[in-house]
């Protein structure tokens, strides 16, 4: 605990019948059934991984590069995503907070280029109450907000959620109420899989990490049901990044306890198996940072998953890109640190959503504690 800033394989054998005869079976020859042959595939090379056909793939390198386009007014823990709409391909940001000096309730964004350069940002709505914290979705041209701080800066976390309507350009049209979390909470992650919305972890009113795990189903015209429990994080999380892979849902980094008080930096990597019927498993053990990380991105690529700068042992934000791949059981392997950067080190930047080989980060906090208006570009090659 830390107060305030923590095969080789087996050789194939093979029997070669020279003979143009049938070979004999096991029984006429006296002997013993032979051992069916060792389809494990050989570990790929270095600086390579296996991809879902089963070959080996080199990975891409990743340049990242700063866009001169900013975001007015700067911003941190907000959220981003990337759409294509009838009028174009979009970078969205929502909602923040200038480092909790105010709370913001905007919905901006500015169009992609084909070649992945980002254009002035325009404001296409509002929020009903400023949010900032919280965590979102995108299904069916909605938006679903969940968690967060609420309305003003000494709010506190709050249990409340916000669906947003978009038009077939992507602006916003309707923002209606959703249903409650379980808790209150900010600093939580969700996912979506398939028809359901899952909640997990996240800071509640009196600052401390949560067990909270919950989900609720979509319905075909988009109405999100009530939220219900599922299986409770163990031990509790805030801060973290999470990411859906295989039928798995993974929680990565964060803190357990109270980020104003005494608190555990986390490095571990857990997944739960999501079921046919959408329902979660045990959380188990599925690999572990080299440090331990809380407010970074997580960002699946292919067949590996990315973690992008945050805040490492607790005490300094990193510029660091770290990568990891999977092994047959969900696991996640060793993370390699790549020789790129981003340009400067920062956290709170919760999403870093991509569209084709292009990967956008947006905002963010440094080490000052200032919030960012910068918008930095990542491409894979």
């Amino acid at each position: 605990m830390r107060s305030l800033a923590r095969a080789a394989m087996t050789p194939l054998l093979f029997l070669a019948a020279c003979s143009s005869a049938a070979p004999a079976s096991p029984d006429d020859q006296g002997g013993p059934p032979a051992d069916p042959p060792d389809t494990t595939p050989a570990p790929c090379d270095d600086g390579t991984y296996r991809v879902s056909s089963g070959s080996c793939e080199a990975f891409p390198s990743i340049a990242v590069s700063r866009s001169p386009t900013t975001i007015a007014p700067p911003r941190d823990h907000h959220t981003t995503l990337v759409r294509e709409t009838a009028s174009g391909v979009w970078l969205y940001v929502i909602g923040g907070t200038d480092a909790w000096d105010t709370l913001h309730d905007d919905v901006q964004r500015a169009r992609i280029a084909d070649d992945g350069s980002v254009g002035a940002f325009e404001e296409v709505g509002k929020l009903p109450a400023p949010r900032a914290g919280h965590c979102m979705i995108e299904s069916k041209g909605r938006l679903y907000l969940l968690g967060g701080v609420v309305g003003s800066v000494r709010a506190g976390s709050s249990e409340s959620s916000v669906v947003l309507d978009l038009d077939a350009d992507g602006k916003v049209t309707r923002a209606a109420a959703g249903p409650d979390l379980p808790d209150a909470v900010m600093h939580l992650t969700c996912d979506l899989v398939g028809d359901f919305v899952y909640a997990h972890g996240g800071r509640d009113r009196r600052s401390k990490s949560t067990k909270l795990s919950a989900r609720a189903r979509l319905a075909a015209d988009g109405t999100l049901s009530a939220f219900e429990k599922q299986t409770p994080l163990s031990p509790d999380r805030s801060h973290h990044a999470s990411f859906v892979k295989d039928g798995r849902l993974y929680l990565l980094g964060g803190l357990t306890g109270d980020p104003t008080a005494t608190f555990e930096d986390r490095k571990d990597v857990v997944f739960a198996t999501i079921d046919a019927d959408g329902a979660l498993g045990e959380w188990s053990a599925a690999g572990s940072l080299p440090r331990s990380i809380s407010v970074s991105s997580a960002q699946l690529y292919k067949d590996a998953v990315y973690v992008f700068g945050g805040l490492e042992d607790g005490v300094r934000f990193s510029n660091k890109i770290r990568r990891a791949t999977f092994e047959g059981d969900g696991v996640l392997g060793p993370f390699s640190t790549l020789k790129s950067t981003l340009p400067d080190p920062r956290g709170h930047v919760h999403q870093t959503p991509t569209w084709k080989d292009f990967i956008y980060s947006v905002g963010g906090k440094d080490m000052t504690d200032r919030s960012l208006d910068a918008i930095d570009v990542g491409r894979f090659e």
